[in-house]
């Protein structure tokens, strides 16, 4: 997942900049990264739900704090998703521009 994120950030620290020769493959290696983003979203969407089936709490609200302290990575996808999404249509209108 490392890997993922470092790649996410070097597209959007260049898009960010200004620098950038081909939009065109940074918005395609942007999708595609969100993508394998969103394989790792589902892995830790089943840690979490098994980690909330196992839980010894009573309540649900307490098993879900337990499982989010647990799985804190399945937030993390979450966000960077969210946010990588409004990127990617910013590159999209960008590109529909020239």
């Amino acid at each position: 997942m490392d890997k993922i994120l470092e790649t996410i950030s070097a597209i959007i620290e260049t898009y960010e900049g200004g620098h950038y020769k081909d939009l065109h493959g940074m918005h395609r290696a942007l999708v595609c990264n969100m993508y394998y983003l969103s394989q790792k979203q589902v892995e830790y969407h089943q840690k979490w739900n098994e980690q909330y089936y196992k839980s010894e709490e009573k309540s649900n609200a307490a098993k879900e704090r337990e499982c989010d302290k647990n799985v804190p990575e399945l937030y993390l996808c979450r966000k960077i998703m969210e946010t990588a999404k409004g990127v990617s249509i910013a590159m999209s209108l960008e590109i529909k521009m020239n």
